[in-house]
Parts: structure tokens; C-alpha cells; sequence
């Protein structure tokens, strides 16, 4: 089973419609990373190497603009974020309102 080694990390969000993210993540080797939201938007991405570090960036799309929906991240079909049992809340993306000024924090979900 294919490992998180750093990450997720939230590179990106488009401002212009608030409907689609980033993800970036390294895994331990070569596989299938994906990002499943709780509101049904999503994406997979195959990992590249550099150096025998193994990267994606994930496109996350058909996200719901001014909003803010929690994710997790699978590898090879496996969930590897949010760890389990985890005391923390789950990673979320936010995503800007119709309108909203480049830089401006995005609305409260």
C-alpha cells in the first residue's frame, strides 16, 4: 500500500469561479492519488518522480463556490488523510463567493 509521506497541502483555489482546488501530496512510490470531498467533488491524479520523491497535484473540481467542504485524501483506493482516529477536524477546502475580490478571505462556510 502506497504511503503519505508530506502533505495534503492546499496549493490553489480558482478565484474566478470557486468551483475548483489543488491538492499536492508526495507518496512513498508510484500511484493513484485522489481527493474525495464530503459534498461529491473530487479528482485523481497519477504521481510523477523527481529524485525518487513521488508527487501529485490533484485537481479538485465541482466544488460549490462560497463554500467550505471537508476531504480526504485516498492513495491506490486507500484512505491515508485524515489519519484515523485522528483528534483533529478534518482538512477542508474553501472556496470564494461569486464576486469576491482576489485575496479576500473567503466566506465563512
Amino acid at each position: 500500500m502506497a504511503g503519505l509521506r508530506l502533505g495534503p497541502l492546499l496549493r490553489h483555489v480558482d478565484w474566478e469561479t470557486g468551483t475548483g482546488a489543488t491538492v499536492w501530496v508526495e507518496a512513498d512510490r508510484p500511484c493513484e492519488a485522489e481527493v474525495r470531498c464530503a459534498d461529491g467533488a473530487g479528482g485523481t491524479a497519477t504521481t510523477w518522480q523527481i529524485a525518487g520523491h513521488h508527487y501529485a497535484l490533484i485537481p479538485v473540481t465541482g466544488l460549490r463556490p462560497g463554500g467550505e467542504t471537508a476531504y480526504r485524501v485516498l492513495l491506490d483506493g486507500e484512505q491515508v488523510w485524515p489519519l484515523p482516529d485522528s483528534p483533529f477536524p478534518d482538512s477542508t477546502i474553501r472556496t470564494p463567493a461569486p464576486g469576491a475580490a482576489p485575496g479576500a478571505a473567503p466566506a465563512p462556510g
